[in-house]
């Protein structure tokens, strides 16, 4: 979709900013300006507080970080983008190894891709080149579910054979992935899929070479990411000693991936020689050194002293950002810019009292959004959220829209009792849940700050409707994600969590968060669940409301300006008429860089830091 308006950051960074893009010189074909005044060289140090959940197999991995991490460092696709904001082209998918646009039939049903030729792996597939099979591969290994199970294999039910190969279990062949010949991959569609080259933007449709998988992709199924085999700049330490030759579960995985320890990334020397290839990846930095463990807090106080470089998940605490947006010193390491992300509290429809419209209403009513924000950080944080597709996305058609608007997006317990009293679970209709189901409600949610902070906020407000709910925290990947994905938990409130685009297009909010396809994977609501499904995971109800048709009716559309209003009338209807969720926070993106970093580059694509554009000062050290 393209965009017709400029992101601007919410706090005005010093000219850190405008070297990091070049202050104005030559700009490649890829659109990344150069950067002459760079040093390559050095380690980049980063932090995150917990390992990332499918362990680096990009055809289940979901996570924003690591995206940041294969877009940057790992693995290179059909179509890309540049790592750049969005007024530098960031969010418009160009060539990666694709050697131009893909050509298009009349009928919009099949997509021929022609690739780069000459390009190879990194060891120990250095002599292996890159070619239209290796794609054909990653399409098979993601419709096989064992491999792909709760990622995003929907996006690619449009392929031809896709759905039945998925159905049946990952038996037989997409037969709408064709390599007509060494370096021409063929897609056939069975519906127009105007946004498809987006699509061909992520991890899962990265090549995977034969011996690595097998011919048939059956090999590693399930491990595949402790064996990833890189085309991007860097690789995982260790990558150079994997030995294919013997049987998939006798092989030995890389040294330099340590679940719940650390990931280190060092350069591949294939790419090296190929660099010309690339144009949209500087990849400045020796090494990448991502140690996982310890609190948000240490781990932002070991950035301010150089111990990190930057934190790559978790927010800055409240007092981080109160020093560094008031010291003068430090306000240019502040980095903050808006992206097409949302924070929301997700309500399971098919568990009571959440069943209930009025009930899901009088919950977007009561609750305390600025006061949210402000254990956020405050404003810095994002802008209060009134509706549940970002405003970026839909071209600014609802900006002013609020589908429960109360005084500074503080909540009405008034407005939110009126509503309770129309529930059939408040039997005296005083606004306040006296029906059994409101006691004990579960609560799934991050142990990391800010979130038992929010908690609190939360406890509080819906206990001025009668409901009280029973608080689980636990780690966000291993505990909360894995919760909340999960029907058969019937968890019934998950207010930890948030969404960023796929790509630049609404379909990457109404396809995974609404639609039946998402449910065990992203979509918490269980909108659209079958009868079936809820029979089968014993939930006390068995029919819940469905978008899937409107969803399908918006997807049909060509990208363009019916579409986005498409979009934006599901996002109005959804918002005030179903009601899964309450939104809260157009969310920032907010980065505090540690003191030996030369430059910063966010990626409006990625909603996150373009790591592949960062270097140390003078190069860095090893």
């Amino acid at each position: 979709m393209k965009r017709h308006f400029r992101i601007l950051a919410l706090v005005a960074v010093l000219g850190v900013v405008a070297a990091a893009c070049g202050g104005g010189g030559e700009t490649t074909k890829g659109g990344t300006p150069s950067t002459g005044a760079l040093q390559s060289g050095g380690t980049l140090k980063f932090a995150i507080s917990a390992d990332i959940q499918s362990a680096w197999d990009p055809a289940k991995e979901y996570e924003q970080l690591a995206w940041g991490i294969y877009q940057c460092c790992l693995v290179r696709t059909l179509m890309n983008f540049n790592g750049l904001d969005i007024d530098q082209g960031g969010n418009e998918p160009v060539p990666d190894l694709a050697e131009a646009a893909p050509d298009v039939s009349n009928d919009s049903l099949t997509w021929t891709f022609h690739l780069q030729q000459g390009l190879h792996y990194a060891p120990p597939f250095q002599d292996t080149e890159i070619t239209a099979a290796d794609f054909v591969r990653a399409i098979q290994r993601e419709a096989n579910p064992e491999a792909s199970s709760g990622g995003y294999s929907f996006y690619y039910n449009p392929i031809e054979g896709f759905e039945d190969v998925y159905n049946n279990n990952g038996k037989g062949k997409v037969t709408g992935a064709v390599a007509k010949d060494k370096y021409t991959l063929e897609l056939h569609l069975t519906e127009p899929t105007g946004d498809l080259p987006f699509r061909f933007t992520m991890p899962a449709t990265a090549p995977i070479p034969e011996d690595a998988v097998g011919a048939d992709a059956t090999d590693h199924v399930q491990d595949y990411g402790r064996f990833l085999v890189s085309s991007g700049p860097y690789m995982f330490e260790g990558s150079d000693k994997l030995d294919f030759s013997g049987p998939a579960d006798n092989q030995t995985p890389v040294s330099g991936y340590q679940p719940g320890r650390a990931w280190l990334l060092v350069r591949n020397p294939t790419w090296v020689a190929e660099k010309d290839s690339d144009d949209l990846r500087p990849a400045y930095a020796d090494k990448i050194q991502v140690q996982i463990g310890g609190t948000t807090e240490d781990n932002f106080r070991k950035t301010e002293a150089g111990v990190n470089d930057l934190v790559l998940d978790g927010v800055p605490p409240p007092e981080t950002l109160q020093k560094y947006s008031t010291d003068p010193s430090l306000k240019s390491l502040l980095q903050i810019h808006p992206t097409a992300g949302i924070r929301y509290l997700a309500m399971n429809m098919g568990v009571p009292p959440f069943d209930d419209l009025h009930v899901r209403k009088a919950v977007n009513w009561v609750i305390d959004k600025d006061g949210l924000r402000r254990a956020r950080g405050g404003p810095t944080a994002g802008v209060i959220a009134g509706h549940m597709i970002p405003n970026i996305l839909e071209n600014n058609l609802l900006e002013n829209y609020d589908a429960f608007p109360t005084p500074g997006g503080a909540g009405s317990a008034a407005k939110a009792k009126e509503e309770m009293a129309q529930s059939k679970y408040d039997s005296n209709k005083d606004g306040l849940c006296d029906d059994p189901v409101c006691e004990g409600v579960l609560m799934i949610t991050d142990n990391e700050s800010p979130y038992p902070e929010q908690n609190a906020i939360i406890q509080d407000n819906l206990s001025k409707i009668g409901i009280k709910v029973t608080v689980r925290s636990g780690d966000r990947y291993e505990f909360m994600y894995a919760k909340c994905q999960d029907p058969a938990t019937l968890t019934a409130f998950c207010p930890s969590v948030g969404w960023f685009m796929d790509y630049p297009d609404a379909s990457t909010f109404g396809i995974p968060l609404w639609n039946s396809d998402g449910i065990g994977s992203s979509n918490y609501s269980n909108l659209g669940a079958s009868s079936k499904l809820l029979t089968s995971d014993n939930y006390p109800v068995t029919d819940v409301p469905s978008a899937d048709a409107r969803i399908d009716h918006c997807q049909s559309i060509p990208v363009g300006d019916d579409r986005v209003s498409c979009w934006a009338d599901l996002d109005k209807y959804l918002s005030s008429e179903v009601v899964p969720w309450v939104p809260w926070l157009f969310d920032n993106e907010m980065d505090v860089m540690g003191p030996r970093l030369a430059n910063y580059q966010y990626s409006s694509a990625l909603g996150f830091v373009s790591i592949a554009h960062l270097a140390l000062k003078g190069g860095g050290a090893a």
